[in-house]
Protein backbone atom coordinates (compact mmCIF):
# COMPACT_ATOMS: atom_id res chain seq x y z
CA UNK A 1 0.00 0.00 0.00
CA UNK A 2 3.10 2.41 1.06
CA UNK A 3 4.60 1.57 -2.01
CA UNK A 4 1.36 2.13 -4.51
CA UNK A 5 0.97 5.42 -2.92
CA UNK A 6 4.69 6.69 -3.10
CA UNK A 7 4.30 5.74 -7.01
CA UNK A 8 1.14 7.62 -7.55
CA UNK A 9 2.51 10.52 -5.60
CA UNK A 10 6.22 10.54 -7.38
CA UNK A 11 4.11 9.93 -11.27
CA UNK A 12 2.30 13.06 -10.24
CA UNK A 13 4.83 14.97 -9.56
CA UNK A 14 6.29 13.84 -12.51
CA UNK A 15 3.84 14.64 -14.99
CA UNK A 16 3.69 18.28 -13.16
CA UNK A 17 7.41 18.76 -13.66
CA UNK A 18 7.05 17.48 -17.35
CA UNK A 19 4.40 19.69 -17.99
CA UNK A 20 6.69 22.91 -16.79
CA UNK A 21 9.63 21.52 -19.38
CA UNK A 22 6.87 20.86 -22.20
CA UNK A 23 6.30 25.36 -21.39
CA UNK A 24 9.42 25.96 -21.33
CA UNK A 25 10.60 23.95 -24.51
CA UNK A 26 7.83 25.76 -26.12
CA UNK A 27 8.40 29.42 -24.73
CA UNK A 28 11.92 28.99 -26.03
CA UNK A 29 11.12 27.53 -29.29
CA UNK A 30 8.62 30.44 -29.70
CA UNK A 31 11.77 32.91 -29.40
CA UNK A 32 13.93 31.38 -31.46
CA UNK A 33 11.48 31.67 -34.38
CA UNK A 34 10.87 34.91 -33.83
CA UNK A 35 14.43 35.76 -33.85
CA UNK A 36 15.41 34.01 -36.83
CA UNK A 37 12.47 36.30 -38.67
CA UNK A 38 13.60 39.22 -37.42
CA UNK A 39 17.06 38.61 -38.31
CA UNK A 40 15.91 37.56 -41.49
CA UNK A 41 12.43 38.12 -43.24
CA UNK A 42 12.10 41.58 -41.69
CA UNK A 43 15.91 42.68 -43.19
CA UNK A 44 14.49 41.47 -46.12
CA UNK A 45 11.40 43.24 -45.87
CA UNK A 46 13.76 46.07 -45.38
CA UNK A 47 15.44 46.01 -48.53
CA UNK A 48 12.54 45.77 -50.01
CA UNK A 49 10.98 48.63 -49.16
CA UNK A 50 13.89 50.66 -49.90
CA UNK A 51 13.86 49.12 -53.44
CA UNK A 52 9.91 50.41 -53.80
CA UNK A 53 11.27 54.35 -52.89
CA UNK A 54 13.30 54.04 -56.19
CA UNK A 55 9.96 52.71 -58.51
CA UNK A 56 7.60 50.69 -58.99
CA UNK A 57 8.42 47.06 -59.64
CA UNK A 58 8.43 46.02 -63.88
CA UNK A 59 5.89 43.59 -63.35
CA UNK A 60 3.00 41.86 -61.38
CA UNK A 61 3.34 40.07 -59.66
CA UNK A 62 7.28 40.71 -59.17
CA UNK A 63 9.43 37.83 -57.81
CA UNK A 64 13.05 38.29 -56.98
CA UNK A 65 15.81 36.98 -54.10
CA UNK A 66 17.74 38.63 -51.61
CA UNK A 67 21.15 37.13 -49.61
CA UNK A 68 20.46 38.03 -45.84
CA UNK A 69 23.39 37.54 -43.90
CA UNK A 70 22.87 35.51 -40.67
CA UNK A 71 24.46 34.49 -37.41
CA UNK A 72 23.83 30.96 -38.88
CA UNK A 73 25.35 32.30 -42.31
CA UNK A 74 23.52 33.47 -45.24
CA UNK A 75 19.94 32.99 -45.89
CA UNK A 76 18.15 33.02 -49.39
CA UNK A 77 15.62 35.05 -49.17
CA UNK A 78 11.99 35.51 -51.75
CA UNK A 79 10.53 39.03 -52.06
CA UNK A 80 7.20 38.72 -54.26
CA UNK A 81 5.66 42.44 -55.15
CA UNK A 82 1.91 42.36 -55.47
CA UNK A 83 -0.31 45.36 -57.08
CA UNK A 84 -3.44 45.19 -55.14
CA UNK A 85 -4.75 48.17 -56.40
CA UNK A 86 -4.25 51.26 -58.16
CA UNK A 87 -0.36 52.22 -56.53
CA UNK A 88 -0.81 49.98 -53.75
CA UNK A 89 1.56 47.35 -53.48
CA UNK A 90 1.40 44.42 -51.00
CA UNK A 91 5.33 42.86 -50.40
CA UNK A 92 5.77 39.44 -49.11
CA UNK A 93 8.97 37.56 -48.11
CA UNK A 94 9.57 34.03 -47.05
CA UNK A 95 12.68 31.97 -47.39
CA UNK A 96 13.74 30.53 -50.68
CA UNK A 97 12.12 27.06 -51.64
CA UNK A 98 15.05 24.54 -52.20
CA UNK A 99 15.69 24.38 -55.94
CA UNK A 100 14.18 27.88 -56.80
CA UNK A 101 16.04 30.48 -58.60
CA UNK A 102 14.64 33.75 -58.18
CA UNK A 103 16.24 36.52 -60.23
CA UNK A 104 18.43 38.56 -57.40
CA UNK A 105 16.83 41.69 -56.14
CA UNK A 106 18.03 44.90 -58.39
CA UNK A 107 19.39 47.72 -56.36
CA UNK A 108 16.64 50.19 -57.91
CA UNK A 109 13.74 49.68 -60.25
CA UNK A 110 13.91 51.38 -63.77
CA UNK A 111 10.65 53.77 -64.46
Amino acid sequence: MTVSLFLVLMLAMTSVVHRHLASALRIEKARILAEHRDETLMHALAQAMALMETGLPPSDPYVCATLIDTSQGPESITVTFVNEADEIWSVHAAPTAPGATPQAMPIYFPN
